[in-house]
């Protein structure tokens, strides 16, 4: 189990890298009785019977981690989404993409907490990915979007110190503004 939700989210988002998507969205919904996450990506996509394999916690492609047996980032999401009562889906086609879908209930107790927001964001947007993600948060109807192209066509480099300052200024902004 991951110890945020935010940690599940940056796995989840690894894996449409991994995938070789050039275009990957997160969106992050927030309201009072709901959590919506949807990741999307262009990247390889999986065919119906390797979709059902990804889900089994036992299996690994063998292709991403050489010396590992397991898979753990869906069966984990699925596993918390059964826990708190809420659903989970995926969708995936060879050649064309994925889409991961959950929603839950924030009040449940036994959902995870959510973690730092603004942290995962920035780690993403530095992650050695070649292609662009988009991350969209709203809560309460407040809401912002940032893509990487945008933060690099602005701030350069975004590993260089003054970059990723400027970056994890920009995100913890605008978290601190939907939050208010």
């Amino acid at each position: 189990m991951h110890a945020t939700l935010c940690d599940l989210i940056t796995d989840l988002v690894q894996n449409s890298f991994e995938a070789n998507a050039a275009e990957v969205t997160l969106n992050v919904e927030e309201t009072e009785k709901n959590l919506k996450v949807v990741i999307a990506d262009n990247g390889k996509g999986m065919s119906a019977e390797t979709l059902e394999k990804a889900k089994d916690p036992f299996y690994s492609d063998g292709l991403k981690h050489k010396h590992r047996k397991v898979g753990l980032g869906l069966p984990f999401l699925f596993q918390t989404s059964e826990m708190t009562g809420g659903t989970a889906t995926i969708e995936s086609e060879e050649g064309v993409g994925t889409t991961v879908t959950f929603n839950l209930d924030p009040a449940n107790v036994d959902l995870p907490m959510f973690g730092n927001f603004s942290t995962a964001a920035a780690t993403l947007m530095t992650y050695g990915f070649q292609g662009n993600l988009t991350i969209e948060h709203s809560k309460d109807g407040k809401s912002y979007s940032v893509s990487r192209e945008e933060l690099i066509e602005v701030l350069g480099d975004l590993n260089d110190l003054e970059s990723l300052t400027l970056l994890k200024q920009f995100i913890e902004g605008n978290e601190e503004e939907i939050n208010g």
